[in-house]
């Protein structure tokens, strides 16, 4: 995902797409943690120093997961509101903070609104409608 740049480099990445999810990427302590939440599958990937150490799908708005980072745990905890258009992840290790970001207010500050949300509704019905009367 991040490759051709050096751990040190990747100090805070956000990257956001319709197609391929939330990207999240950061660096604790010269180990690079890389977090992609899929936009419709609720698959959960996390890479630690380029070594896929969770692939899961959750269909929770909470989820709790325990790393080794290091010779540390880590804790990190994602947080979903309002179906990817807030997002709050935080990173502990021994009860300190040492990570938090509001992802998609930082990654994509015109989140989708519900003008917009209701724009593809009605695109969708009509095309819906116009396929299946076509198809009668």
């Amino acid at each position: 995902m991040f490759s051709d740049r050096s751990t040190q480099e990747l100090d805070d990445e956000l990257d956001f797409s319709i197609t391929k999810g939330l990207t999240v990427a950061f660096v604790y302590k010269e180990h690079q943690v890389i977090l992609n939440l899929a936009t419709f599958s609720s698959r959960e990937q996390i890479w630690v120093d380029d070594e896929k150490v969770v692939d899961a799908k959750v269909f929770a708005l909470r989820s709790e997961h325990v790393l080794s980072v290091g010779d540390e745990e880590m804790i990190l905890s994602i947080a979903m509101e309002r179906f990817m258009t807030k997002i709050m992840i935080r990173a502990s290790v021994a009860g300190e903070i040492v990570y938090e970001t509001d992802a998609i207010a930082r990654s994509n500050p015109k989140s989708l609104s519900w003008k917009m949300l209701l724009g593809f509704a009605v695109a969708g019905a009509a095309v819906g409608y116009l396929t299946a009367s076509w198809l009668v």
